[in-house]
């Protein structure tokens, strides 16, 4: 992932663990520059990754 990616990511986990939106509501895929991006799955990931991590 490059940076935005890797930014809006986080972001967007940081937005559901906090309850402020839906996991649903993320978009499945977004277009960034000239390609298209999972991003859904990415922010499940970052999620689980931190969930991990804080019970570590």
């Amino acid at each position: 992932m490059n940076i935005i990616q890797n930014k809006l990511v986080e972001s967007y986990a940081t937005l559901v663990m906090a309850e402020r939106i839906p996991v649903e509501e993320v978009p499945e895929t977004k277009t960034i520059g000239s390609g298209e991006y999972a991003i859904r799955s990415e922010v499940e990931i970052e999620i689980a990754n931190r969930t991990i991590n804080a019970m570590s």
